[in-house]
């Protein structure tokens, strides 16, 4: 019984030893020029993708910060559609069913289902934690 386990010992050794040996000597990886071509081409795709990103946020954050008007309760409409309140709240009319019309800087704002923050007429606190 005592040989027996020392086989099985042996064995598994022998078996770790060929393993790590198959593994430590991999060779290197091959550099031939369609590889190099490949990397390059997606270097290329990478670099234009990168860029078109850029540009596409500079193009929306100038489009936030760029104010379309005022309501007549002093709200101001930026041109992505944001409206924030003289209170500091700000919100999205469309998420609340209304719409915003600017007209050389008077803007009004219709609709809604009664939730948003700005009625057409007055604030109903929607978001009063918010409030300064």
């Amino acid at each position: 019984m005592n040989t027996l386990i020392k086989k099985i010992q042996i064995t598994t050794a022998a078996a770790l030893c060929v393993a790590t040996l198959g593994i430590a000597t991999m060779g290197p990886a091959k550099a031939d020029g369609a590889a190099s071509t490949r990397n390059i081409i997606l270097g290329i795709g990478a670099l234009a993708a990168g860029i078109a990103i850029e540009s596409n946020v500079a193009h929306k954050n100038a489009q936030a910060n760029t104010v379309a008007g005022q309501t007549p309760d002093g709200s101001t409409v930026f041109n992505d559609g944001r409206v924030v309140t003289p209170n500091g709240q700000s919100y999205y009319p469309g998420n609340y069913g209304q719409s915003v019309a600017c007209d050389g800087g008077s803007c009004s704002i219709n609709g809604g289902n009664g939730a948003a923050p700005y009625n057409s007429y007055s604030y109903n606190n929607y978001y009063p934690r918010f409030r300064r």
